[in-house]
């Protein structure tokens, strides 16, 4: 079975949850206030069979707006891109951090267990991280627990501009953290550049 078919086997399902395809990116997207939801998921081709790897993202159109004036980015990636991305098995221990699907007789299985993981876990999992106050806390409580899906790059750069955003009365303490730790990861001095860039333009963020 095709990519697209596989995706389009969610459809209707995922209407029902306010959620419609994009075509360009192939991601189903709910808008939200602050900026969207998103369903999506990689397929990959191996011989012995196809792997479907489920992701779940939001996107906060403000923090990815500041973050992309810092960090480079091709074409339009800062318009496309996402502020969390997580796998079902980081919001479920139980689910598996992808599927093997052997032959087209087997995806009926696969949809029905990743749409029941988001009716019990995953729907919720994106409402309550839709909040600018419930994501900072999620990227900022321990910056030593990494987020898989982004390089410490980008989650410095968010995490510091949601702390000023959203929980300002910790940037200092934050700012410091993250410092220390691009300096521990020895990260090239343009990369340190733009994160210093960066706490410039929120410090005079009016």
């Amino acid at each position: 079975m095709e990519f697209k078919d596989v995706i389009l086997l969610h459809e209707d399902f995922l209407a029902d949850f306010g959620f419609r395809l994009d075509n360009r990116s192939l991601h189903y997207v709910k808008e939200i206030p602050q900026g969207k939801q998103m369903v999506f998921f990689h397929h990959t081709q191996h011989e012995d069979g196809s792997y479907l790897e489920y992701h779940l993202g939001i996107r906060l159109d403000h923090v990815e707006n500041i973050v992309h004036r810092f960090l480079p980015s091709l074409g339009d990636y800062k318009e496309r891109s996402i502020t969390l991305v997580e796998t079902m098995d980081r919001i479920d221990g139980k689910m598996p951090r992808r599927f093997l699907v052997e032959n087209d007789l087997e995806i009926n299985g696969v949809i029905r267990e990743v749409e029941g993981f988001l009716v019990k876990k995953g729907f919720r999992f994106l409402d309550q991280l839709s909040s600018g106050k419930a994501l900072e806390e999620y990227f900022n409580e321990d910056p030593d627990t990494p987020i898989l899906t982004q390089n410490f790059t980008y989650r410095s750069a968010r995490g510091i501009t949601l702390t000023k955003l959203f929980n300002p009365k910790n940037y200092e303490r934050n700012k410091k953290t993250y410092l220390n730790m691009l300096n521990e990861k020895q990260v090239t001095p343009f990369t340190l550049a733009c994160f210093i860039n960066l706490l410039d333009f929120l410090e005079n963020l009016k």
